[in-house]
């Protein structure tokens, strides 16, 4: 299904490069930090979309920035694949639910939970969500080279960022390592469109630490945050060109 064509005002036509980075969150900070980062140059397009597309010609890599939650990365995957992409990497911040997995750590996701809604639409609740072994290991390298503590596991995906139980902390096996909001439709929709996909994320804050700092979302202003964020760009990009 991959590269499938369709006309609607909220999927514009436009070139995106083979490999695509999805970015989910962070329009006002993560968003420019990219481009100023990766040198991006904006793709112009309709008014009507909510998406936000840059060329990191440098890299020869596309840029979608979606949104936050399962829905809108869903959307912007099927954008991407409509306009080209085949490899897409999933970009962004995460919650951590495992002390081993800190603030200012990276998170390669192998799989995640299907705690959000979206993915129902793309395959049955038996399907796993489960990220490209190919890719995941290219981005779990580039981590592990990065200078920055990596971890490889599963994320939790929830629609819900204020109502998170405790099926996500204590979830029976100790393999949840932190929760999202897009993995598991991102996972779930690419393998659904023929793309290869794969996910790195950030550690903004986490839960089961002790200090109340560690608990609270700091964003870039967190030099912990800032230095994996651009660790992460760098692997993602890395991964995304070899």
């Amino acid at each position: 299904m991959a590269g499938r064509r369709f006309e609607h005002a909220n999927n514009p036509r436009f070139r995106c490069a083979s490999s695509a980075i999805l970015l989910p969150f962070g329009r006002r900070s993560f968003l420019p930090a990219v481009v100023e980062r990766a040198g991006g140059e904006e793709e112009p397009l309709d008014e009507t979309t909510d998406r936000i597309v840059y060329q990191l010609r440098p890299h020869r890599v596309t840029l979608v920035y979606s949104g936050m939650g399962a829905p809108a990365a869903a959307n912007a995957l099927e954008m991407a694949a409509a306009n080209g992409a085949r490899r897409v990497a999933v970009f962004g911040a995460c919650g951590g639910v495992d002390p081993a997995v800190a603030v200012g750590h990276l998170l390669v996701v192998s799989s995640a939970v299907r705690g959000e809604g979206t993915s129902r639409y793309y395959a049955p609740p038996e399907c796993p969500a489960a990220f490209d072994p190919s890719l995941t290991a290219r981005l779990a390298e580039r981590a592990e080279k990065s200078g920055v503590p990596a971890h490889v596991g599963v994320v939790y995906t929830t629609d819900a960022g204020y109502r998170q139980g405790s099926e996500i902390y204590e979830d029976g096996t100790g393999i949840v390592l932190g929760v999202d909001s897009e993995c598991a439709a991102a996972a779930v929709v690419g393998a659904r469109l023929g793309l290869s996909m794969g996910a790195l994320l950030f550690c903004t804050d986490n839960v089961r630490l002790p200090r109340a700092s560690d608990q609270q979302y700091g964003g870039l202003r967190d030099s912990r945050v800032r230095r994996a964020f651009e660790a992460g760009l760098d692997a993602v990009l890395e991964a995304l060109g070899g």
